[in-house]
């Protein structure tokens, strides 16, 4: 039963990359509205904390938006845990 629920976690992560993949290509070509709002709308809550923690650190540049990287970070690692605790 614990497997099954380490199972759904690390396939959960890995559905959370791709759309976190797709946030980052869409950034870069007009893409229909609604298609990059609903992108927006999933993975909202995993880069606000990371841009507003970024915003008051040395790592506040006007430039790049360094949240999807550290975004990625995040969830590559809590995709590995959940699967080193299998």
């Amino acid at each position: 039963m614990i497997n099954r629920i380490y199972d759904a976690l690390y396939i959960f992560f890995i559905v959370i990359e791709m759309i976190l993949f797709l946030y980052v290509i869409t950034s870069w070509f007009p893409i229909n509205n609604r298609f990059k709002n609903l992108i927006c709308f999933l993975i909202d809550p995993i880069l606000v904390p990371v841009r507003y923690l970024l915003k008051h650190s040395i790592f506040n540049t006007p430039t790049a938006d360094l949240s999807p990287v550290i975004g990625f970070v995040i969830i590559l690692f809590l995709q590995e845990f959940f699967y080193i605790l299998k």
